[in-house]
């Protein structure tokens, strides 16, 4: 599952858990790419929301998970991340390339299946219209929200929606208190 997380939200933890569940048996991979100087995020104070912090955050909120490893990526793009990634899977290995079903985000790994047969890798890679995950939203109707977490990490009433309910929301403040 890659992407960029700055920061990473409830629905970010929840597509990662569906994923989870999904594949108990499965090792569930977040890859946190580096970002470009056009991918940067920054607080509303200027804090730049780093891919270091976005791992911490990460490993905080798929604690309770044990199948799910967290890495920075060195490339700048989250596609990329996952198509280097799948350079270093054993042959005869089973991939599904996470993405969820809103704005038919799963298009983006269409070409992933005639990319892996093209480098010559020799793994299996779910058809990701059927491997994609349902997104949720808040108890509002409001999606979750990395800005909504950067315009308020001083405010923790306004950004609790956003941060899955298992988390101590103390630890994530320490996390964006030390940017």
């Amino acid at each position: 599952i890659p992407g960029s997380f700055k920061p990473p939200h409830r629905g970010h933890y929840e597509m990662v858990e569906q994923y989870s569940n999904m594949y108990p048996q499965g090792q569930i991979h977040v890859l946190i790419s580096a970002p470009s100087a056009k991918s940067e995020r920054r607080t509303k104070d200027g804090k730049l929301i780093t891919p270091a912090a976005a791992k911490q955050i990460f490993e905080i909120y798929t604690q309770p998970l044990n199948n799910v490893t967290v890495s920075i990526s060195e490339h700048p793009s989250p596609v990329t991340s996952a198509y280097e990634s799948l350079k270093t899977l054993d042959p005869g290995t089973t991939a599904v390339l996470g993405a969820s079903k809103k704005d038919n985000d799963w298009k983006r790994w269409s070409y992933a299946s005639p990319w892996a047969e093209k480098e010559g890798l020799d793994i299996n890679i779910i058809d990701p219209e059927q491997s994609a995950v349902e997104v949720s939203s808040s108890p509002d109707g409001r999606p979750y929200s990395a800005s909504n977490i950067r315009d308020n990490f001083d405010d923790f009433d306004k950004i609790k929606a956003d941060i899955p309910e298992h988390v101590d929301l103390d630890q994530i403040k320490q996390i964006l208190d030390s940017l």
